[in-house]
C-alpha cells in the first residue's frame, strides 16, 4: 500500500490536500480505487521522521514549518529510510528549490502555493496519478513480493537484500560487533550483533552463524558441512546444532 504523508502547518491547506488525496484514491483514471491511504497528517516534522520506516510513501511537504526542522530536512530523512518515496513540495517559497537539488532529494514536483487554487488542484491530481503509476511499477519490477531481509548499517538508516539471495550471516572474526552478510553476488559487512537479529526464517548453526535454510544446495551430515551455490561457499554446523538442523530441514 502507498502511504501518504501530509506535512503542513496551515490547517486549511492540510484539509485541502487531505480531501484531494482521499477523492483521488476513489475517483481516478483507472476503474479501481488506488491502493493508498493517508498514513500521517501533521505539522510536526520530527513526527514524520520518527514514523518513517522502509515502506512506500507519497509525501506532500511544506518547507517552512515554524520549526528548527524544515520540509527539506524531512525529505532528506525520508530518502535515507525509505526505499521508495515520491516527494512533492507545496510551498510559498520558491527560493528553496536549489537546496532540494544540492541535497539530492530529487523531489517529484515543486508546487507554488502562490498559484491559482485550480492550478494547484490540477497539478496535485496529475502528480498523485503519476506517483501511483511509479509505485505500481516499483512493486511489479522490484517486487516487494520478494521477501526481504532488512539490516541497519548505520543507526537510523535501513537497507534490504532479497531473502532468496541470502546464504548466511556471520560474526566477523577478531572484529568487535561486526557482521558479514554473504549471499549470491553479495558480501556486506556492517556494525551489528548476531544476538540482536530476530528472524524466524534464519537458523543458527553455530555460535557465530545464522543461515538461510532455503539457500542450502547440499548438506553433508557426516562432515557437518552446509554448501550453498558452490563448494567454496560453505558453513560448518556445530555438534550441538546437527540434530536440530536435520529435524528442521526434514520438517520444512
Amino acid at each position: 500500500m502507498l502511504k501518504v504523508i501530509i506535512l503542513e502547518n496551515d490547517d486549511y491547506q492540510a484539509d485541502y490536500i487531505e480531501r484531494l488525496v482521499s477523492q483521488r484514491k476513489l475517483i481516478n483514471p483507472t476503474p479501481r480505487s488506488y491502493d493508498m491511504k493517508i498514513y500521517l497528517r501533521t505539522s510536526d516534522p520530527q513526527e514524520v521522521i520518527d514514523k518513517i520506516t522502509d515502506e512506500e510513501y507519497l509525501a506532500v511537504l511544506d518547507i517552512e514549518l515554524d520549526s528548527q526542522l524544515s520540509g527539506i530536512d524531512v525529505a532528506e530523512q525520508i530518502r535515507k529510510k525509505a526505499e521508495f518515496a515520491e516527494i512533492i513540495f507545496v510551498t510559498a517559497y520558491q527560493e528553496y528549490l536549489p537546496y532540494t537539488v544540492s541535497r539530492r532529494i530529487e523531489p517529484f514536483d515543486y508546487i507554488s502555493k502562490n498559484n491559482q487554487i485550480e492550478s494547484v488542484k490540477d497539478r496535485l491530481r496529475t502528480d498523485i496519478d503519476e506517483a501511483y503509476i511509479r509505485y505500481q511499477n516499483y512493486v511489479n519490477a522490484n517486487s516487494k513480493h520478494q521477501e526481504k531481509f532488512a539490516y541497519e548499517p548505520i543507526h537510523g538508516v535501513k537497507r534490504q537484500v532479497n531473502f532468496d539471495d541470502l546464504y548466511y550471516i556471520e560474526s566477523v572474526k577478531n572484529a568487535n560487533r561486526r557482521l558479514r552478510i554473504v549471499g549470491k553476488n553479495m558480501r556486506i559487512e556492517y556494525h551489528g550483533e548476531l544476538g540482536k537479529i530476530v528472524d524466524d526464517r534464519l537458523f543458527r548453526v553455530n555460535q557465530s552463524t545464522l543461515i538461510n535454510p532455503l539457500s542450502i544446495q547440499r548438506f553433508d551430515k557426516k562432515e557437518r558441512i552446509i554448501y550453498f551455490d558452490s563448494n567454496e561457499v560453505k558453513v560448518t554446523v556445530s555438534y550441538r546444532k546437527l540434530k536440530l538442523l536435520t529435524n528442521f530441514l526434514e520438517n520444512k
